[in-house]
């Protein structure tokens, strides 16, 4: 399949319905470009997580002291 589609003002553009629906995307998905080795553009469909799709999918590197990181907070400057 090949779909063709313009870059209007603000380099903005639009995922052709086919691809849409090929990889049931809404609106919660991000677009990831990158460069291949060959120079090539290759395209990537990155879901965001919804804070219940995020619990138990992650760790912390080290142990948080949520009291003091609370304290901290609320004494920071803006």
């Amino acid at each position: 399949m090949v779909s063709v589609t313009r870059i209007y003002d603000k380099f903005q553009t639009v995922i052709p319905l086919e691809i849409r629906k090929e990889f049931n995307l809404d609106k919660s998905y991000k677009v990831e470009w990158k460069i291949n080795k060959d120079g090539k553009v290759e395209l990537d469909f990155i879901k965001d997580l919804t804070l219940d799709e995020m619990v138990g999918k992650y760790s912390a590197v080290e142990n948080i002291d949520s009291v003091k990181l609370k304290h901290d907070f609320k004494n920071t400057e803006l």
